[in-house]
């Protein structure tokens, strides 16, 4: 017997060692849908199929017979301009699995009564004339030699407003997804910095540039987090550790000699793809210290435990800088280099959640010594140092829970510091809202919603692709909830898998950018009448409080995004 339906696209497969999907459920389902969207802005759905016998799923053309003997394979065609892409599975801390990866191949093998997803979007182009479409999806059925069979058919209708959305890279929201591009080059086991590793990073790079980014992720110094602290982790093996994109000698003379060709190519290769707003600098403030397994201080003056790694050319090894001076030369090769090819203006000096006052303070004076018109970021997971520095931070980014507790504050400093920038962030932490496999991908949507409605620029996170050793087996690594480290999945194509989180994340973005359109043409009261569909709750101070719980703050309900989404269309 075969089951199908349809589900929302924020729909999320589970399956675990105490419950689990069953086939009866697929009967309660729908076999149609109704969507509306915006042309430039693509409407997706999931598609659930299962059958009772071992069986195959084919969303492509190619031609499939089992290894393990003959069994029925159920195949899907979609009418042109629809996308089918199978949702593997994933384990989460909680024993459970969860559809998340979308992945390339076109089969899956499945056991009998589980119940596979797949992530179906339509593509709506900018010029697409407004009007409705149906689409349908057709279920074949064959086994071995026989001819295939129609088994069952779903339909999708789809409205298309005369509504435009603009091309990501016009985008209003500020995404900073932080890249780490060493752990790209082990994965897909290339030399780093060499001509294969920059030709599996553009891949990476267009996947990033389709979402909106805006910031290019530039370690110059080595290891700045620490690898994470991948070497206490036994439970999942991890190298976490990100390596200097800048080379540097020192002559026989003692003069020391940057070379910046990686790090120029990188930046060229994101601005090719529209990334190019800022360039973030990670390794020369607030750099992680775990100093009784020797990640510590190497020049005795130095505040903050800067790691630069040279060759020298007197004997060809590799050394450390371990002077102040030696380091504060380093910082003016940076800015010289910034400043020759006119790209100061766009460079940040990044620091990840620093969280001594006094310790951060004498790093910013340093590099402000060195280079007076550096600009300063910070990830901000201490609300004190919002007033600290407001006056050397440019990029404030506070955590979300700093967000919450301290939006009138921020907004005050908004008004009172203008010019500077202000996003937001989640990380390892809160619960809720947030991009873990486990979480409501309506809480990403949420995102998007709640950016608009309290007036910041964008959004941070530090994850794309940070992955353990194994991350397609098993995602999960040490402390951090499955999903917190990575948004994509590396592929033996050297492409990266998207996820539906990633597709949640754009859809949010989008909807972040459709609201301001409407912000712009009806006002602030109308747009943020509308968003009270999803953000329940204006008291943001009490989003963590006793009594107050995930639902009485913000929406999971995909009813209510849909809603929001076609009220603002209407209204555009």
């Amino acid at each position: 017997m075969l089951r199908y339906a349809l589900a929302p696209e924020t729909y999320k497969l589970i399956y675990g060692s105490y419950q689990r999907f069953t086939p009866s459920q697929i009967e309660e389902m729908p076999k149609t849908l109704s969507l509306c969207t915006a042309r430039g802005m693509n409407a997706a759905f999931q598609l659930l199929v299962c059958k009772d016998t071992d069986w195959a799923l084919n969303v492509g053309k190619r031609p499939q017979l089992s290894q393990s003997g003959a069994r029925p394979t159920v195949r899907i065609a979609a009418p042109e301009g629809v996308s089918l892409n199978i949702e593997d599975m994933h384990m989460c801390d909680d024993g459970y699995y969860r559809a998340d990866a979308l992945l390339n191949d076109e089969v899956t093998e499945q056991k009998a009564d589980y119940t596979r997803a797949v992530y179906c979007e339509i593509d709506v182009p900018a010029d697409k004339p407004a009007g409705e479409y149906t689409y349908a999806l057709r279920l074949y059925e064959g086994n071995m030699f026989e001819d295939e069979v129609q088994v069952g058919e779903v339909t999708v209708s789809l409205k298309v407003y005369p509504v435009t959305l603009h091309g990501s890279t016009e985008n209003k929201f500020y995404l900073d997804l932080w890249q780490h591009l060493s752990n790209i080059a082990r994965k897909h086991e290339v030399t780093l910095w060499s001509d294969e590793h920059f030709a599996v990073l553009e891949p990476y790079v267009k996947s990033l540039a389709d979402l909106g980014q805006k910031a290019v992720t530039l370690v110059v110094t080595e290891v700045p987090w620490g690898g994470q602290s991948c070497f206490r982790e036994y439970r999942m093996a991890a190298n976490l550790f990100e390596y200097s994109i800048v080379s540097l000698t020192k002559k026989a003379n003692g003069e020391l000699v940057a070379d910046f060709t990686a790090m120029q190519r990188y930046i060229d290769l994101c601005a090719k793809y529209g990334i190019k707003d800022e360039l973030s600098l990670y390794g020369l403030s607030n750099v992680w210290c775990v100093e009784e397994a020797g990640y510590g201080r190497l020049a005795p003056d130095d505040p903050d435990a800067l790691r630069v790694r040279y060759l020298d050319e007197t004997d060809g090894a590799y050394k450390f800088l371990r002077t102040e001076e030696e380091l504060e030369t380093y910082i003016r090769l940076l800015a010289d280099y910034f400043k020759d090819t006119n790209q100061m203006e766009r460079v940040r000096i990044a620091a990840d959640e620093p969280a001594d006052l006094e310790k951060y303070r004498r790093s910013l004076e340093r590099i402000m010594r060195v280079e007076p018109s550096f600009r300063f970021k910070a990830a901000l997971n201490h609300a004190e140092f919002i007033e600290e520095f407001g006056k050397e931070i440019y990029d404030f980014v506070p955590y979300s829970g700093h967000l919450f507790t301290h939006l009138n504050v921020l907004k005050e400093y908004q008004r009172t510091m203008p010019g500077k920038r202000f996003l937001w962030y989640v990380c390892c932490v809160p619960h809720w809202p947030n991009t873990f496999i486990a979480s409501d991908l309506c809480e990403t949507l949420f995102i998007g919603a709640f950016t608009s409605w309290c007036g910041m620029q964008g959004f941070l996170r530090w994850n794309y692709t940070v992955w353990n050793d194994d991350p397609r087996k098993d995602i999960r690594y040490g402390d951090f909830a499955a999903g917190d480290t990575n948004f994509v999945y590396p592929s033996p194509s050297g492409a990266p898998l998207l996820s539906l989180r990633y597709k949640a994340l754009k859809k949010a973005i989008q909807l972040y950018e459709l609201l301001e359109m409407l912000r712009t043409e009806k006002g602030g009261e109308v747009t943020d009448g509308l968003i009270a569909k999803v953000v329940r709750n204006t008291e943001t101070e009490k989003y963590y409080s006793d009594g107050h719980y995930k639902d009485d703050v913000l929406s999971t309900d995909y009813a209510d995004y849909a809603s929001l989404l076609e009220s603002v269309l209407q209204l555009l």
